[in-house]
């Protein structure tokens, strides 16, 4: 039986393996929607288009009805999760100082991140980046997750220096390291070199996959690419990468140079170069 908001609040509530895979997943990326949480209670009933819209945060007005959604807000209600109201976005969730605890016996100081916060002008893109890293992991079985900034050395003139390196939106771990960056509009070309100068100090990635959220978007980071001589970019359109359920072709600043990400339909991955 259902528990409802006052069992959660008697102490009464038990997770169960689905509470724990998405609270497994707030732990991952940090940020998610309710449509994104009910996709993942539901993956296992859902047909794969029906999951991908899902993950991309895209509910029915029933979705709201279903026990997974119920299950959701007693979550929120026992403390496991914390909710985040806007007004032109549904509600998103992060995880919980409790939540935390339900998934490691590490102590707090050695735990992830807790965020109380999530910014109105940045949640749009936190819950792009969420629905990359969801379809990545959860249906093509990639090895993906979020990157952090991290401190390293760099030598200049001789010396060497600690550096802030910058972080990519996803990373996929594997032979060939790729880092994902979720485009949602259009930045500087000064801007553009920068950030390839910046991939080229990066010799482990062996490609940078954009993905383009605007109207020819992805022509025009091709073309900066081009002029630039960064053969190590490719670029979809997000949309693209959604109707396919990641299983796009990346068109590279080379021409005729392709990336198919593993998983995808035998068909396509012989376009891979």
């Amino acid at each position: 039986m259902m528990k409802t908001t006052t069992d959660v609040r008697r102490g009464e509530l038990q997770l169960t393996r689905r509470d724990i895979k998405m609270l497994s997943a707030l732990e991952t990326w940090g940020v998610l929607g309710i449509g994104q949480l009910v996709g993942l209670g539901l993956a296992e009933t859902l047909a794969e288009a029906e999951v991908v819209e899902r993950f991309f945060n895209k509910m029915d007005r029933d979705d709201y009805e279903l026990g997974v959604a119920r299950r959701i807000h007693a979550l929120e209600a026992g403390g496991y999760i914390h909710g985040h109201a806007f007004l032109r976005q549904p509600k998103a969730f992060t995880l919980s100082a409790r939540g935390f605890a339900e998934l490691s016996d590490e102590p707090r100081e050695r735990q992830s991140d807790i965020r109380y916060e999530v910014s109105e002008a940045l949640i749009r893109h936190d819950l792009k980046q969420s629905a990359v890293g969801l379809v990545l992991t959860e249906i093509l079985r990639q090895p993906a997750h979020r990157e952090h900034p991290q401190i390293v050395w760099v030598k200049s003139g001789g010396r060497q220096n600690f550096s802030r390196q910058g972080a990519a939106d996803l990373v996929i771990d594997s032979a060939e390291p790729k880092a994902i960056e979720i485009e949602l509009t259009q930045k500087s070309r000064r801007r553009y070199e920068g950030i390839f100068d910046a991939y080229r100090s990066r010799p482990r990635t062996s490609a940078v996959l954009y993905l383009t959220g605007w109207p020819g978007g992805a022509a025009m980071i091709l073309k900066n690419a081009r002029e630039q001589r960064a053969p190590f970019i490719y670029v979809c359109a997000l949309e693209e990468f959604r109707r396919t359920a990641g299983r796009c072709v990346f068109r590279g600043a080379v021409e005729g140079r392709t990336v198919v990400l593993a998983g995808a339909n035998p068909e396509l991955a012989g376009a891979s170069r």
